[in-house]
């Protein structure tokens, strides 16, 4: 079995990992470039979303470098995630492909981990769970790299500093073969952007990124807008990771639950049904983003994606009510860099003049009193 999967941010190291402590041979994807989105939009039904057609295009060039069985994530939730792969399947097979599709839903934990048995020749959970613990731990590392990166990046001692050391430890923690040699990595790596971060300088804005969960983990798609927004000198946090999300499908993180209850909560005044909607979570961070001092939010979303646009068009809304600035950025096969830095540009100059100029989001106290 050579088993190839789609690229998505830190998940494709995490899972490199996991398909090789089973045994398993792995040919990752090239990163995604022109030609992977020239492949996704030739084979795609053409109003389809992005990540479809993306990860189509990485299964194509997986495939075409001699994989014979593609690992596709897959959902029950309301995102038409859950109809991807059977399409995709039906798609490869019609240009030609010979292969195994193995659906890996990750948010039943048993199915999921029962998945993984298949990649490892039917082996048993012995093999199974540790396997599938280091990958959990690696994916966590890689996100908390993330992190790191973000806080220090508007504050970095030299220009550049924060790009060298988020490349030197990634590879630190892509290499890293076990669990001690993983921590140690990471400890390492805490220390090393710590000492890159000039105290004294502050971030020009704080932005949080909420909408559709691939469009924020993937930077080959979403035009690297944590790294664009931290060399404009602000201060960016993502409201959706991954490591997490796995995290509260196995009950190992109340924090997180309690606050995806809390984000489903606050968008009930917006959305009719925000238990039905997974774009209701946009709603809902972007409230919370008015708790904590945040001066902005991105709203990033792939351009047909119906669960964002129903919360798009209710942001303008929210955005009113609590006066804090919202950037729609709605993303397809046909935008290009220049244009999403010129409105980033834009929307960053936008928060530095508000904020210089003393304006604040509402308190939910000052929305309640005038509801």
């Amino acid at each position: 079995m050579i088993v190839t999967y789609p690229h998505m941010g830190p998940l494709t190291v995490a899972m490199k990992s996991v398909f090789r402590r089973l045994g398993q041979e792995v040919i990752v994807p090239p990163p995604t470039s022109q030609r992977t989105m020239a492949l996704a939009t030739r084979y795609s039904p053409e109003l389809v979303c992005l990540p479809f057609k993306v990860t189509l295009g990485n299964m194509i060039e997986g495939l075409e470098l001699g994989a014979d069985t593609v690992a596709m994530a897959t959902s029950h939730g309301n995102c038409r995630l859950g109809f991807y792969w059977p399409v995709q399947e039906i798609i490869l097979r019609d240009m030609g492909f010979k292969f195994k599709m193995i659906p890996v839903n990750y948010d039943k934990p048993i199915e999921f981990l029962s998945r993984f048995r298949q990649f490892g020749g039917g082996v048993g959970w012995r093999a199974v769970l540790p396997a599938f613990v280091f990958g959990i731990r690696k994916l966590l590392a890689l996100e908390e790299l993330e992190v790191l990166s973000m806080e220090t990046r508007p504050r970095e001692k030299s220009a550049g500093l924060t790009t060298r050391l988020f490349r030197k430890w990634h590879a630190a923690l892509d290499d890293a073969s076990d669990t001690g040699s993983l921590k140690h990595a990471s400890e390492r790596m805490r220390g090393a952007f710590r000492e890159a971060r000039d105290r004294a300088r502050a971030p020009l804005a704080r932005i949080r990124i909420v909408g559709e969960a691939y469009m924020m983990a993937e930077p080959n798609v979403n035009f690297h807008l944590q790294q664009k927004l931290g060399d404009m000198g602000v201060e960016v946090e993502r409201s959706y990771w991954l490591g997490r999300s796995i995290l509260r499908a196995i009950w190992m993180d109340r924090k997180g639950r309690h606050e995806e209850e809390e984000a489903t909560r606050d968008a009930s005044p917006y959305m009719r049904y925000p238990d039905l909607c997974t774009g209701c979570h946009s709603i809902g961070e972007t409230i919370q983003a008015v708790r904590r001092d945040f001066d902005g939010v991105v709203l990033i979303m792939p351009f047909t994606c119906m669960p964002e646009v129903l919360a798009q068009s209710a942001m303008h809304k929210v955005s009113e009510d609590f006066g804090i600035p919202v950037l729609p950025l709605p993303i397809d096969e046909h935008s290009d860099e220049g244009g999403i830095s010129t409105r980033l540009e834009a929307f960053v100059d936008l928060l530095v003049r508000r904020k210089r100029a003393g304006h604040v989001p509402n308190s939910l106290r000052e929305v309640s009193a005038h509801a």
